[in-house]
Order: structure tokens, then sequence, then C-alpha cells
């Protein structure tokens, strides 16, 4: 799982191994450790959430991606990307990409290993 956070824009993307999980477990999360006792965690979870807009959340130094379990089972084995929904929030809004991760077109050589779950590029003609 990939998180980029970039101004009051929240983009997570998920491989396929990753999107997998979500299914199987309800839930896929992963952290920045600052040590052993601090760490920034981050999660996508099945759970209520509007259908196609999927909602973030944050709380005891935990950002929450919650999508709706349906939308996550069609995602999984259709065509589409991702989602992209502005989250309104007090004074303003939140934009919340999830997408899924795919191979990267121009990895340099010896780093294959980080597409290893990452979805097959569709700009690729194979």
């Amino acid at each position: 799982m990939k998180l980029r956070l970039k101004g009051n824009s929240i983009r997570v993307r998920l491989d396929r191994r990753d999107l997998q999980t979500l299914l199987d477990e309800g839930r896929v999360e992963d952290a920045l450790r600052f040590g052993p006792a601090r760490a920034f965690s981050y999660a996508v979870e099945l759970g209520p959430a509007p259908r196609e807009r999927p909602t973030a959340s944050y709380a005891a130094d935990r950002l929450t991606i919650r999508i709706d379990p349906e939308d996550a089972r069609a995602w999984r084995l259709g065509g589409r990307v991702g989602f992209d929904h502005a989250q309104a929030v007090d004074g303003g809004v939140v934009r919340v990409l999830l997408e899924k991760d795919f191979a990267c077109l121009d990895r340099p050589p010896g780093q294959e290993a980080d597409d290893a779950h990452a979805f097959p590029n569709p700009s690729t003609s194979c």
C-alpha cells in the first residue's frame, strides 16, 4: 500500500495483494514508525461508506479510509482504476483518492521487485 499526502488530499494505492487482503480480512494497514512507541498508521477498511465515495477519518494517530464492501469487490474484478471523492469536513474539503497500483513503466533495472504485486499497467501492450 502506498500513501501520498499533499495539501488536503489523500491518495492511497493498493496493489493486487493489498486489495485481496482487504477483501479477505476487511482491512489492510501499514505504519510509519517513529521508534518503538510512536507511529502514524494508515488503513483501508471495508465498512459503511457512500457508494463510490470512500471516506477518510483520523483518530488516535490513525488515518482510515473506508470503502463500501460492494464497491471493493466490483473494483477488484473490474477495469476501474479507482475512486475520487471530495469529502466535506469542518472548514473545507478533503480529497480522497483510492486507486489500483499499476506496474511502473520506467522502473530502473534492479528494482523490478517493487512491482511484484502491482496490477499490470494498461499503458503497456502485451
